[in-house]
């Protein structure tokens, strides 16, 4: 089986100083790619640049800010300038706080909007034309089961993260003829963000992580095993587009947005489709989360826990 390897390719990754977006960084760099390393915490980008290189990788870090076109153009910039080229984007700054709606103030909600859905807006605009100028490029962003499925105190981030889907969706019907794919992820691992609030500070004791999920220890796995599905979405060879994929845990599976069979009568009332509220509803074959819990747990049965 040939390995996918990004020794011609240059890797954009926003918010890469730590969790998700470090792994991605140096998953990437083990196969080739150099690597921008782009992240606020100029002290975190450096130590993952400096674990790339000491590995004999091709690495820089970089701290503008992704929430505006000139952040985002200074990063593409840098890109250039350092390796000439950028041919990949990993979309993956984000910000998470966690509040009931009436909670939730305009600067909290702008904020969370800024990064997440604005950061992935800019980013994607600044490597554009240089993705169709040479005739490749992809695009991976990071949305979120709090979006498609939802979750209380995560109102703001839902939204944002839904509107990462949405950018990713429409994106990819321009790509054209011009080689780039636009495709997300929607991952789920115990990360730095979540792991205080969701699960009581909770993360895995050994190397093994796969027997700290059957023992209860950790309710899913780290984050370099999603990192494995940003590179096969990233790869020259890969030519999916307008997709979004679930991945935790070893887990990877494709995210539809279904619409089910419904009812119909041209003649309808309100009073139609109360009585009939049931056959409308009905989804039939497949899954629907209805919480980011219910996806969850489908991880520990698949290790017999």
């Amino acid at each position: 089986m040939a390995e996918m390897r990004f020794d011609d390719d240059v890797v954009i990754i926003t918010g890469a100083g730590r969790g998700l977006g470090r792994e991605h960084a140096l998953a990437f760099a083990r196969r080739g790619a150099a690597v921008v390393v782009n992240d606020l915490d100029a002290a975190a980008a450096q130590d993952v640049v400096a674990e790339i290189t000491a590995a004999g990788g091709r690495a820089i870090a970089d701290r503008h800010s992704v929430v505006d076109a000139p952040g985002a153009q200074a990063i593409v910039a840098a890109t250039i300038a350092a390796f000439g080229k950028v041919t990949v984007l990993v979309n993956n700054a984000g910000v998470i706080d966690f509040a009931l709606l009436v909670d939730i103030d305009d600067a909290a909600w702008r904020r969370m909007i800024a990064v997440t859905l604005d950061g992935a807006f800019q980013m994607s605009k600044a490597v554009w034309p240089h993705f169709v100028t040479q005739g490749h490029g992809r695009i991976v962003n990071t949305t979120s089961n709090a979006g498609f499925a939802g979750n209380e105190t995560l109102v703001h981030y839902g939204a944002a993260k839904m509107g990462v889907a949405g950018l990713t969706r429409a994106l990819a019907q321009e790509v054209g003829e011009t080689g780039i794919t636009v495709n997300a992820i929607a991952p789920m691992a115990v990360t730095r963000m979540n792991r205080d609030v969701f699960f009581g500070g909770a993360e895995s004791e050994s190397d093994d992580w796969q027997a700290d999920i059957r023992d209860g220890r950790v309710p899913m796995g780290p984050p370099s095993i999603v990192s494995p599905t940003v590179l096969w979405l990233a790869h020259r060879s890969t030519t999916i587009n307008s997709e979004i994929f679930s991945t935790s845990s070893g887990k990877v599976a494709r995210l539809a947005f279904v619409l089910s069979d419904g009812f119909f009568d041209p003649d309808h009332t309100p009073e139609t489709l109360r009585d009939h509220a049931e056959q409308i509803r009905m989804i039939g074959q497949g899954f629907e989360p209805r919480s980011t819990g219910d996806e969850l747990m489908l991880i520990p049965p698949l290790f017999g826990a």
